[in-house]
């Protein structure tokens, strides 16, 4: 199918680009979704802002004594790519890796699969295990961690402004390990998982078994617990998935039980990964 009728705009300065999304524009980085879903016309917006020429906005991954600071433009390809995140982050490289295929890697961006917000979406679980932050501004310029900006189906806080970058604190004790099970090679997940532990904890992020992706802060309780044992980490996984606070997706690949299922599998996996050393080479 083809787009709906739009108009398209391309600003050099982020103030035209505000303007323009506060008028109702979509922001356009990578375009990977949102031009197949466009195609599809599961979204039909009547304006469309392409931010690749706003100078404010930078496809480089800043690297300072306490945080990593990834631009709004930076691509897959250039996270994987990153020195800094294959030596202390990994597991984004990881998810980054097993995103698509190499064209949508190659042009989709980091940010702009966040701000998708698909419940499923690769980088958006990793991150969100990662205790990431996301630099927004509209008025103003705020810092929101990324478990306040997911607000439900492919749906955020943004509202009429816009996320200029992702910011990491490094931690060179940090371990993770991310895991996605999905009908075929590159093809969206139907559940994936992100464990990643730290001196302030254990982390732990699901994709596909919400309306957004979530952290599970019971189950996290628990292995922080210094009084916890893993010996019935198998339980304790099972029972926190068994409670009813999960508002499932439903769709054609699989009732949420089996999502559910694939979930316990894949924490449990990611659990025992991260004791070997997670995705570190």
């Amino acid at each position: 199918m083809r787009p709906a009728p739009f108009s398209y705009s391309k600003p050099e300065s982020l103030a035209q680009a505000l303007h323009a999304i506060a008028g109702g524009a979509m922001p356009l980085a990578g375009g990977q979704s949102l031009i197949q879903a466009m195609r599809l016309r599961t979204q039909e917006p009547f304006a469309v802002v392409d931010i690749n020429a706003v100078h404010e906005l930078s496809d480089r991954i800043e690297i300072t004594e306490h945080f990593v600071e990834i631009g709004a433009l930076c691509t897959h390809r250039q996270l994987i790519e990153s020195e800094v995140i294959r030596q202390e982050f990994p597991w984004l490289a990881k998810a980054a890796l097993d995103l698509g295929d190499v064209q949508v890697r190659n042009r989709g961006t980091v940010l702009g699969n966040v701000c998708w917000a698909d419940p499923r979406a690769n980088m958006a679980v990793a991150l969100l295990a990662s205790n990431a932050t996301i630099s927004v501004t509209g008025t103003k310029t705020e810092l929101i961690p990324i478990t306040e900006f997911f607000t439900g189906f492919r749906a955020t806080v943004l509202g009429p402004r816009l996320a200029t970058s992702i910011r990491l604190i490094r931690n060179s004790n940090s371990i993770g390990t991310y895991l996605e099970f999905a009908r075929q090679r590159q093809d969206l997940a139907l559940c994936n998982v992100c464990v990643v532990h730290d001196d302030h904890g254990t982390c732990v992020s699901v994709g596909g078994i919400h309306q957004r992706p979530i952290r599970l802060s019971a189950l996290e309780r628990i292995l922080n617990d210094p009084d916890s044992t893993i010996r019935d980490l198998h339980v304790q996984i099972q029972n926190t998935l068994s409670k009813p606070i999960f508002d499932p997706i439903i769709d054609h690949h699989g009732e949420p039980a089996y999502k559910l299922h694939l979930a316990a599998i894949l924490i449990e996996r990611a659990i025992s990964a991260c004791l070997k050393g997670g995705d570190r080479d």
